[in-house]
């Protein structure tokens, strides 16, 4: 991974160098544009061979849960594990009201360029997409808990106003992609949502970039939450991206990467060691 940031987060790209100091859009486009001439390009069968190793894995699980077991959904929380502070059955987190809003100011940034005041303009692009949960929360804070709140989200914002891109139309950006593979003829369903995806998948060759934000991490969590997303898409359309960015939204670090083919591997057979282990505890 070629990381930019004000102190390393991740140890160089053997063939680059970390540059220790923020970066901006421009760098981050820069990054992400590379050299068009030498995108790579992927076996067509990779493909093939990676979903065959997950249907395998797959079928195990149901036929260990039986026929009218109802289907099993896998995203990177189930699989890659819940970070600190996001466990469902306790409810909304400080960590996961951050993160909601903070993503909310990325899709402005990514749609308009811009933000006014952030926290108001998180808070009605959640009340237009239905996150009433959120709202609500924040809405009943007390005020020295809103403002500081406020606060926080600012800083992100300044942050993210700094690091986001801002993309030609060309480049199709689209921020909430999501992609949902079907394995075991649906019984076994792994999703995903990209925070933003840019370009047009090309036969043959790796065309897509994609960026992945981080509000609270850990780094390495969302660094494999996206080569589980790039898996995905190799699923999807044939091809993985191929180059990933990382934003850190805390900081105003960023890493970027190119996929390999070593990385979907890696993702696959963690996937399918965690259904075997599922087949495991049903059997």
């Amino acid at each position: 991974m070629v990381l930019v940031a004000p102190r390393p987060l991740l140890g160089p790209d053997p063939r680059g160098t970390a540059m220790p100091h923020r970066g901006s859009g421009r760098d981050v486009l820069a990054l992400l544009r590379g050299d068009t001439v030498a995108r790579p390009r992927f076996d067509p069968g990779l493909a093939g061979g990676l979903r065959a190793w997950l249907e395998d894995a797959a079928y195990g699980v149901v036929a260990a849960r039986g026929d009218d077991a109802p289907a099993v959904f896998l995203g990177p929380r189930q699989v890659l594990g819940a970070a600190e502070g996001r466990r469902d059955d306790e409810g909304l987190s400080d960590e996961l009201v951050l993160s909601r809003l903070v993503h909310a100011v990325f899709r402005r940034l990514v749609g308009e360029g811009e933000v006014g005041d952030p926290l108001a303009d998180a808070l009605d692009a959640l009340r237009a997409q239905g996150d009433d949960v959120v709202v609500h929360h924040v809405d009943a804070l007390p005020a020295a808990a809103r403002d500081a709140l406020s606060d926080t989200v600012a800083l992100h914002a300044r942050n993210l106003e700094d690091l986001v891109p801002r993309f030609a139309p060309g480049w199709m950006p689209r921020t909430d992609d999501r992609v949902a593979i079907p394995l075991a003829g649906g019984r076994v369903v792994l999703h995903g949502t990209f925070d933003l995806l840019v370009g047009l998948p090309q036969p043959g060759t790796a065309s897509l970039c994609a960026l992945g934000l981080s509000a609270s991490g850990p780094w390495a969590r969302e660094r494999r939450s996206l080569h589980f997303l790039a898996l995905l898409e190799t699923l999807r359309s044939g091809a993985p991206p191929f180059r990933l960015a990382l934003l850190e939204s805390a900081t105003g670090r960023y890493g970027v990467e190119d996929v390999r083919e070593e990385h979907l591997r890696a993702i696959a057979s963690h996937l399918s060691a965690w259904l075997s282990r599922g087949a495991l505890d049903h059997g």
